[in-house]
């Protein structure tokens, strides 16, 4: 091919032949001839090859330097120093991951390459293991700007080009790479090396795009904690959240200082950030308080003056992300879809609108479980776990009028829910909150981005299969929180706020007709309506919120019915506001707080049931005659059943740390007799 000799081939795959050949001096290299049909015609290729010479600028430590490009019989080919060594795949096939030192030292090869690539205004876009050549000198990373030259020139006009278990999420979107994105990909090439298996799977397309879009890989595979730390910031949704090339490379040599100041930093705190266990005008508020996202794509929202519960309680404001919304994709043999080319695994998908069906869950989290049961039984009677990622004890018996169905932690970060099959509790990184009603194993899940048309939405979950319909409730930047069934299970609510960035107000509420799948946005201009947030009244037709020293009911068209006066101050509830015959609320006697007022739904002049018992922060009803309630116990709380003279009956769950404990949230949902 013009002025060199070919010698060999070295392989095939979805860009085209790969020969080893010698130059007219006679050194050998390397020398890529791409397929035919992906270049275009004669001035297509022409482009390509101007804009892959550009990589000429690369400096070439760590990297296969690029030494000429051109044309042969119209075809582009692409020839760069020859690297004598294995890929990185094939290396960890043969011979096992890599570990300990091994490790650290293709991460900083690695991203040393990725540092040359960036700084001449290159992106790799195709960032992977089989583009990672393990020569005796180190790693050297090949194939940089290949992708963004076909890009520009493919004929596949519309399409994305890279390799699907390393594409960055931004990659499955409107948006587009960046050289962040090569973090993202460098991250998982890691997570290869370290474990022998690509982080998002490889099976099928779908499936693995579901995955980088929903789902948290596992790093565990990394023991190095500052390496897994790096690994981890790499892997974030949001572009905006990962380090630069430049700012990991500091980090692997120990510079700690050049670390991104959006990684990880302390939680930010808004105007309403007091503990349930602190004092003050706004004590109410649970300081579950999530730090603001940058905007960017499908970042998990950020909780700012969060006044209650994360996963169902009394709750503030959630910063919504600045979502792009979900990208579908279509994958089949028919021609609307998604092209896979060849053995190489680099592919070309166009982008279609839409929502991918959900192929795969995460793994469950296993929980310790213990059971006990009395003599002459099979099942048991009572179970015994520690929730995934805490250290929280939960103690189930048969028979218990209601179960925890899910619960967050780390002050709404992270959302466990419980699975169907198993009764386990599993990460799901889908939604803020996830609300079950067990009557028809149904639930409600806030979701954690916009739709395409910046709509925020809540979905509709079969519980059992996990399949969702998704409802378009509000236009941004209102959002829902706390999801909420109605008593016979026919429509949802969610209490709306409106804002961004940590600076979010109460804005109203919304219903969902969970039969018709759509959603309904009501504005309250009522002063405070929604701090509290919304719950159903006993007969499930109309809402009501706590404002200004007030109980107010709304209708299902939004429109103002009833007010109660009177009836003392709000207390925290994270479960049933409303006993389950619909008689009787729950608040506090006075603002002081030292006893719980069981009060008739129906108001007037009758008197409430005095409970003497001390909490800032209740499960909710138990049933008609007892209460779930959180109290102090040593340097934690635990959850107890008291009679409504406020005698203690049982011990749900333990939390023997309260800096943890003050950031979970729970979601117990009503068992169905």
């Amino acid at each position: 091919m013009g002025a060199y000799s070919l010698a060999g081939r070295l392989g095939e795959g979805g860009q085209g032949i790969v020969y080893l050949a010698t130059d007219p001096g006679g050194a050998e290299v390397a020398l890529k001839l791409l397929r035919a049909d992906l270049a275009g015609d004669a001035e297509a290729s022409e482009r390509f090859v101007r804009e892959v010479a550009m990589a000429r600028r690369v400096a070439p430590f760590c990297t296969a330097q690029v030494v000429e490009t051109g044309l042969f019989g119209g075809r582009p080919y692409i020839v760069s120093e020859y690297i004598d060594g294995p890929t990185l795949t094939d290396v960890v096939r043969e011979q096992g991951p890599r570990s300990g030192s091994a490790l650290h030292r293709l991460a900083i090869g690695t991203v040393t390459a990725l540092v040359a690539i960036h700084q001449a205004g290159i992106v790799h876009r195709d960032f992977k293991p089989s583009n990672v050549l393990l020569a005796s000198d180190g790693p050297r990373v090949i194939d940089f700007g290949i992708a963004k030259a076909l890009d520009l020139t493919s004929t596949l006009t519309g399409a994305v080009i890279g390799t699907p278990a390393y594409m960055a999420p931004e990659q499955l979107t409107e948006s587009g790479p960046g050289p962040k994105s090569d973090l993202f990909a460098w991250a998982c090439t890691l997570l290869f090396a370290a474990s022998g298996q690509a982080p998002f799977g490889q099976d099928s397309v779908p499936a693995v795009v579901n995955r980088i879009l929903h789902h948290e890989p596992d790093t565990a595979c990394v023991t190095d904690p500052a390496l897994r730390a790096l690994v981890t910031d790499c892997l974030a949704k949001d572009p905006a959240r990962r380090p630069t090339s430049s700012e990991a490379l500091m980090r692997l040599l120990g510079h700690h200082s050049a670390a991104p100041s959006h990684s990880h930093g302390p939680h930010s705190h808004g105007p309403h950030s007091h503990g349930p266990h602190s004092h003050g005008p706004h004590s109410h508020a649970p300081p579950h308080v999530r730090t603001p996202p940058a905007p960017g794509l499908l970042q998990r929202g950020t909780a700012a003056a969060a006044p209650g519960s994360t996963a169902g309680g009394s709750r503030g404001p959630l910063t919504r992300p600045a979502g792009r919304g979900r990208t579908g994709w279509v994958v089949a043999g028919g021609a609307a879809g998604a092209l896979l080319l060849a053995a190489g695994g680099t592919f070309a998908a166009v982008r279609l609108s839409g929502i991918p069906e959900r192929t795969t869950s995460p793994a469950p989290t296993s929980a310790a479980i213990t059971t006990s049961a009395p003599q002459g039984t099979t099942a048991p009677a009572a179970r015994s776990l520690t929730l995934p990622g805490t250290s929280v004890r939960l103690d189930e018996r048969d028979g218990d009028p209601i179960r925890l169905a899910s619960y967050t932690v780390d002050g709404g970060e992270r959302l466990y829910v419980r699975k169907h099959a198993t009764g386990r509790f599993a990460p799901d990184l889908r939604y803020f909150e996830y609300a079950l009603d067990p009557a028809t194993n149904l639930a409600l899940g806030t979701d954690v981005d916009y739709s395409t048309d910046l709509y925020a939405t809540v979905s509709i979950v079969d519980h059992v299969s996990d399949r969702s319909r998704v409802v378009e409730l509000s236009r941004k930047p209102i959002f829902p929180t706390t999801p909420r069934w109605s008593p016979d299970g026919r429509y949802g609510l969610v209490t709306l706020y409106k804002g961004a960035e940590g600076d979010a107000e109460e804005h109203g509420y919304g219903i969902i007709d969970v039969a018709a799948g759509t959603g309904r946005a009501f504005e309250v201009d009522d002063a405070g309506a929604g701090e509290w947030r919304f719950f159903w009244d006993a007969g499930g037709r109309a809402v009501g919120t706590w404002t200004d020293g007030r109980m107010r009911f709304y209708d299902l068209n939004g429109k103002a019915v009833r007010t109660l006066s009177g009836v003392g101050t709000p207390v925290w509830v994270e479960g049933d506001d409303i006993s389950p015959s619909g008689s009787r609320f729950l608040a506090h006697c006075t603002s002081a707080g030292t006893a719980l007022c069981a009060r008739p739904t129906s108001g007037g002049d009758a008197e409430p049931i005095r409970v003497p018992f001390a909490s800032n922060r209740l499960i909710g009803w138990w049933d008609d005659e007892h209460l779930a309630v959180w109290r102090a116990k040593g340097g934690g709380y635990e959850a107890v059943v008291i009679d409504l003279t406020g005698k203690v009956g049982r011990v749900l769950a333990t939390a023997g740390k309260k800096s943890e404990f003050d950031r979970m949230g729970f979601r117990f949902s009503r068992v169905s007799p």
